[in-house]
Protein backbone atom coordinates (compact mmCIF):
# COMPACT_ATOMS: atom_id res chain seq x y z
CA UNK A 1 0.00 0.00 0.00
CA UNK A 2 0.95 3.42 -0.38
CA UNK A 3 1.87 5.92 1.89
CA UNK A 4 0.50 9.62 2.32
CA UNK A 5 3.47 11.13 1.71
CA UNK A 6 4.18 8.19 -1.34
CA UNK A 7 0.43 10.07 -2.97
CA UNK A 8 1.73 13.36 -2.29
CA UNK A 9 5.27 12.72 -3.99
CA UNK A 10 3.70 11.50 -6.83
CA UNK A 11 0.85 14.26 -7.29
CA UNK A 12 2.82 17.52 -5.99
CA UNK A 13 4.41 17.61 -9.66
CA UNK A 14 1.33 17.64 -11.43
CA UNK A 15 -0.16 20.39 -9.28
CA UNK A 16 2.93 22.27 -9.50
CA UNK A 17 2.94 21.91 -13.57
CA UNK A 18 -1.08 22.14 -13.73
CA UNK A 19 -1.14 26.32 -13.88
CA UNK A 20 1.36 26.26 -16.22
CA UNK A 21 -0.41 24.15 -18.75
CA UNK A 22 -4.16 25.68 -17.94
CA UNK A 23 -2.44 29.49 -18.89
CA UNK A 24 -0.54 28.08 -22.01
CA UNK A 25 -3.46 28.09 -24.34
CA UNK A 26 -4.08 31.69 -23.02
CA UNK A 27 -0.61 33.05 -23.50
CA UNK A 28 -0.34 31.46 -27.33
CA UNK A 29 -3.76 32.64 -28.67
CA UNK A 30 -2.80 36.44 -28.58
CA UNK A 31 0.58 35.16 -30.31
CA UNK A 32 -1.48 33.18 -33.14
CA UNK A 33 -4.42 35.52 -33.52
CA UNK A 34 -1.21 38.51 -34.57
CA UNK A 35 0.45 35.45 -37.08
CA UNK A 36 -3.40 35.45 -38.33
CA UNK A 37 -3.57 39.22 -38.90
CA UNK A 38 -0.04 39.30 -40.56
CA UNK A 39 -0.99 36.67 -42.91
CA UNK A 40 -4.16 37.97 -44.10
CA UNK A 41 -2.62 41.57 -44.25
CA UNK A 42 0.09 40.00 -46.39
CA UNK A 43 -2.88 38.82 -48.86
CA UNK A 44 -4.73 42.04 -48.46
CA UNK A 45 -1.44 43.96 -50.20
CA UNK A 46 -0.72 41.40 -52.95
CA UNK A 47 -2.88 40.92 -55.95
CA UNK A 48 -5.02 37.86 -56.03
CA UNK A 49 -3.47 34.57 -58.21
CA UNK A 50 -6.44 31.96 -58.01
CA UNK A 51 -8.43 33.19 -60.78
CA UNK A 52 -5.57 34.27 -63.45
CA UNK A 53 -3.79 32.13 -65.85
CA UNK A 54 -0.66 34.04 -64.89
CA UNK A 55 -0.91 36.76 -62.73
CA UNK A 56 -3.00 38.32 -60.57
CA UNK A 57 -2.86 42.18 -61.71
CA UNK A 58 -5.45 43.57 -63.50
CA UNK A 59 -5.16 44.56 -67.29
CA UNK A 60 -7.03 46.08 -70.20
CA UNK A 61 -5.32 45.96 -73.12
CA UNK A 62 -2.56 43.18 -73.13
CA UNK A 63 -2.71 39.61 -73.24
CA UNK A 64 -3.09 38.88 -70.01
CA UNK A 65 -7.34 38.78 -69.56
CA UNK A 66 -8.93 39.94 -66.04
CA UNK A 67 -9.67 37.19 -63.42
CA UNK A 68 -12.95 35.68 -63.54
CA UNK A 69 -15.76 37.78 -62.06
CA UNK A 70 -13.67 40.88 -62.34
CA UNK A 71 -14.56 44.61 -63.86
CA UNK A 72 -12.56 47.66 -65.09
CA UNK A 73 -14.06 50.78 -66.25
CA UNK A 74 -11.71 53.31 -67.50
CA UNK A 75 -11.37 56.33 -69.57
CA UNK A 76 -8.92 58.98 -71.52
CA UNK A 77 -8.17 60.95 -74.27
CA UNK A 78 -6.12 60.67 -77.24
CA UNK A 79 -6.19 60.51 -80.94
CA UNK A 80 -8.93 60.35 -82.83
CA UNK A 81 -10.88 60.90 -79.87
CA UNK A 82 -11.65 61.01 -76.10
CA UNK A 83 -13.47 57.60 -74.65
CA UNK A 84 -15.05 55.73 -71.98
CA UNK A 85 -14.54 51.79 -71.38
CA UNK A 86 -15.92 48.69 -69.47
CA UNK A 87 -14.83 45.39 -69.30
CA UNK A 88 -15.96 42.50 -67.59
CA UNK A 89 -14.52 38.89 -67.45
CA UNK A 90 -17.40 35.91 -68.31
CA UNK A 91 -14.31 33.79 -67.50
CA UNK A 92 -10.45 33.55 -66.90
CA UNK A 93 -9.58 33.68 -70.64
CA UNK A 94 -12.95 35.38 -71.83
CA UNK A 95 -13.17 39.54 -71.36
CA UNK A 96 -16.25 40.99 -73.05
CA UNK A 97 -16.47 44.76 -72.84
CA UNK A 98 -18.26 48.29 -74.42
CA UNK A 99 -16.33 51.27 -75.36
CA UNK A 100 -18.20 54.73 -76.75
CA UNK A 101 -15.83 57.16 -77.77
CA UNK A 102 -16.45 61.21 -79.28
CA UNK A 103 -14.17 61.59 -81.93
CA UNK A 104 -12.32 64.67 -83.50
CA UNK A 105 -10.50 62.86 -85.89
CA UNK A 106 -11.07 59.87 -88.06
CA UNK A 107 -11.33 56.35 -86.72
CA UNK A 108 -10.36 54.64 -89.65
CA UNK A 109 -7.33 56.03 -90.96
CA UNK A 110 -5.49 59.51 -92.50
CA UNK A 111 -5.31 62.42 -89.47
CA UNK A 112 -7.80 64.71 -90.96
CA UNK A 113 -9.77 66.54 -88.11
CA UNK A 114 -13.51 65.78 -88.35
CA UNK A 115 -16.49 65.55 -85.60
CA UNK A 116 -18.40 62.06 -84.97
CA UNK A 117 -18.30 59.06 -82.81
CA UNK A 118 -18.61 55.15 -82.43
CA UNK A 119 -19.23 52.68 -80.07
CA UNK A 120 -17.36 49.00 -79.99
CA UNK A 121 -17.57 45.77 -78.14
CA UNK A 122 -13.92 44.45 -77.62
CA UNK A 123 -13.27 41.42 -76.61
CA UNK A 124 -9.92 39.56 -75.47
CA UNK A 125 -9.02 35.49 -75.43
CA UNK A 126 -6.58 34.45 -73.32
CA UNK A 127 -4.62 32.51 -75.62
CA UNK A 128 -1.02 31.53 -73.35
CA UNK A 129 0.34 32.16 -70.14
CA UNK A 130 3.45 31.11 -69.16
CA UNK A 131 5.87 33.21 -65.95
CA UNK A 132 5.50 36.84 -67.18
CA UNK A 133 4.27 36.26 -70.42
CA UNK A 134 1.21 36.26 -71.10
CA UNK A 135 -1.17 35.92 -75.40
CA UNK A 136 -4.29 37.13 -76.09
CA UNK A 137 -6.32 37.19 -79.57
CA UNK A 138 -8.03 40.65 -79.53
CA UNK A 139 -11.91 41.07 -81.52
CA UNK A 140 -13.96 44.38 -81.77
CA UNK A 141 -17.12 44.77 -84.26
CA UNK A 142 -17.30 48.50 -84.15
CA UNK A 143 -19.59 51.09 -85.53
CA UNK A 144 -18.93 55.19 -86.17
CA UNK A 145 -20.73 57.86 -87.76
CA UNK A 146 -19.01 61.33 -88.67
CA UNK A 147 -18.84 63.87 -90.94
CA UNK A 148 -17.94 63.05 -94.30
CA UNK A 149 -14.06 64.40 -93.85
CA UNK A 150 -13.56 62.10 -90.55
CA UNK A 151 -15.26 59.17 -93.24
CA UNK A 152 -12.49 60.15 -95.92
CA UNK A 153 -14.37 62.47 -98.21
CA UNK A 154 -11.90 65.29 -99.22
CA UNK A 155 -14.40 66.76 -102.02
CA UNK A 156 -17.38 68.37 -101.96
CA UNK A 157 -18.86 65.90 -99.57
CA UNK A 158 -16.75 66.36 -96.74
CA UNK A 159 -19.54 68.35 -94.73
CA UNK A 160 -22.30 65.89 -95.18
CA UNK A 161 -23.11 62.68 -92.70
CA UNK A 162 -20.80 59.57 -92.95
CA UNK A 163 -21.54 56.36 -91.16
CA UNK A 164 -19.04 52.95 -91.00
CA UNK A 165 -18.66 49.70 -89.79
CA UNK A 166 -15.64 47.26 -89.35
CA UNK A 167 -14.21 45.10 -87.78
CA UNK A 168 -10.69 45.12 -85.38
CA UNK A 169 -9.00 42.03 -85.18
CA UNK A 170 -5.47 40.85 -84.06
CA UNK A 171 -3.14 39.06 -81.33
CA UNK A 172 -0.99 41.18 -78.17
CA UNK A 173 1.10 39.66 -76.02
CA UNK A 174 1.44 41.26 -72.39
CA UNK A 175 5.27 40.91 -70.78
CA UNK A 176 5.26 41.35 -66.67
CA UNK A 177 8.30 43.25 -66.56
CA UNK A 178 8.07 43.62 -62.67
CA UNK A 179 5.43 44.23 -59.76
CA UNK A 180 2.50 46.65 -61.51
CA UNK A 181 4.24 46.91 -64.68
CA UNK A 182 3.26 45.47 -67.82
CA UNK A 183 4.90 46.31 -71.47
CA UNK A 184 2.24 44.95 -74.46
CA UNK A 185 2.35 45.37 -77.79
CA UNK A 186 0.37 43.23 -80.63
CA UNK A 187 -0.46 43.42 -84.71
CA UNK A 188 -3.93 43.64 -86.15
CA UNK A 189 -5.64 45.49 -88.51
CA UNK A 190 -9.36 46.09 -89.57
CA UNK A 191 -11.55 45.54 -92.55
CA UNK A 192 -15.04 47.39 -92.95
CA UNK A 193 -16.95 50.22 -95.26
CA UNK A 194 -17.56 53.49 -95.20
CA UNK A 195 -20.63 54.88 -96.89
CA UNK A 196 -21.41 58.98 -97.45
CA UNK A 197 -24.93 58.58 -98.86
CA UNK A 198 -24.37 61.88 -100.69
CA UNK A 199 -21.08 60.68 -101.72
CA UNK A 200 -22.46 57.13 -103.92
CA UNK A 201 -21.94 53.58 -102.67
CA UNK A 202 -20.32 52.20 -99.65
CA UNK A 203 -16.46 51.54 -99.65
CA UNK A 204 -14.57 49.19 -98.60
CA UNK A 205 -11.63 50.54 -96.27
CA UNK A 206 -9.12 48.36 -94.30
CA UNK A 207 -6.30 48.71 -92.13
CA UNK A 208 -2.99 47.02 -90.77
CA UNK A 209 -2.00 48.09 -87.38
CA UNK A 210 0.82 47.50 -84.63
CA UNK A 211 0.40 48.27 -81.21
CA UNK A 212 2.72 49.05 -78.46
CA UNK A 213 2.08 49.94 -74.67
CA UNK A 214 2.56 50.30 -71.20
CA UNK A 215 0.13 49.71 -68.34
CA UNK A 216 1.11 50.74 -64.91
CA UNK A 217 -0.75 50.26 -61.61
CA UNK A 218 -0.43 53.15 -58.68
CA UNK A 219 -2.27 51.17 -56.68
CA UNK A 220 -3.89 47.38 -56.23
CA UNK A 221 -7.09 48.21 -58.10
CA UNK A 222 -5.92 51.63 -60.32
CA UNK A 223 -4.02 52.18 -63.08
CA UNK A 224 -2.50 54.36 -65.91
CA UNK A 225 -1.93 53.10 -69.46
CA UNK A 226 -0.64 54.58 -72.61
CA UNK A 227 -1.27 53.19 -76.09
CA UNK A 228 -0.20 53.75 -79.52
CA UNK A 229 -1.14 52.01 -82.89
CA UNK A 230 0.43 52.97 -86.38
CA UNK A 231 0.12 51.58 -89.68
CA UNK A 232 -0.88 51.88 -92.75
CA UNK A 233 -4.44 51.73 -94.41
CA UNK A 234 -5.92 50.76 -97.78
CA UNK A 235 -9.14 51.95 -99.61
CA UNK A 236 -11.24 50.70 -102.48
CA UNK A 237 -11.00 52.79 -105.48
CA UNK A 238 -14.78 53.84 -106.07
CA UNK A 239 -13.88 55.00 -109.57
CA UNK A 240 -14.46 58.25 -111.05
CA UNK A 241 -14.61 60.91 -109.14
CA UNK A 242 -12.38 61.76 -105.71
CA UNK A 243 -11.25 58.52 -104.10
CA UNK A 244 -12.24 58.24 -100.00
CA UNK A 245 -8.74 58.93 -98.05
CA UNK A 246 -6.64 60.33 -100.98
CA UNK A 247 -5.07 63.24 -99.92
CA UNK A 248 -1.51 63.67 -98.02
CA UNK A 249 -1.63 61.69 -95.40
CA UNK A 250 -4.37 59.74 -96.24
CA UNK A 251 -3.00 56.16 -95.92
CA UNK A 252 -1.73 56.50 -92.09
CA UNK A 253 -3.39 55.31 -88.96
CA UNK A 254 -2.91 56.50 -85.66
CA UNK A 255 -4.11 55.99 -82.54
CA UNK A 256 -2.98 57.29 -79.06
CA UNK A 257 -4.80 56.62 -75.79
CA UNK A 258 -3.94 58.13 -72.86
CA UNK A 259 -5.94 56.83 -69.86
CA UNK A 260 -6.89 55.40 -66.07
CA UNK A 261 -8.85 52.77 -65.40
CA UNK A 262 -10.07 51.13 -61.98
CA UNK A 263 -10.87 47.87 -61.27
CA UNK A 264 -14.38 47.28 -59.26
Amino acid sequence: MVSGSGILAIVRPTLVLLPVLLLAPAFAAPTTARADRAVESEEADTPPTRSRPTSGEASLYSGRTLGVGETMIGGGAGWPGIFAIVQHALTSSFNLGVRAALNYGSPLMGLEPGVGGEVGIPTRIHLYGEGSVDVAAYLEPVVSFAEGAAMGETGIYRGDFGWSSRLEIGGVIGLHLQERLTLLFGLGGHIGFVHVPAAGDPTVVAAALARFGIEGLISRDTMLFAVAEGGAGFADDRGPGAAVFDAGLASVTLRLLLGLAYLL
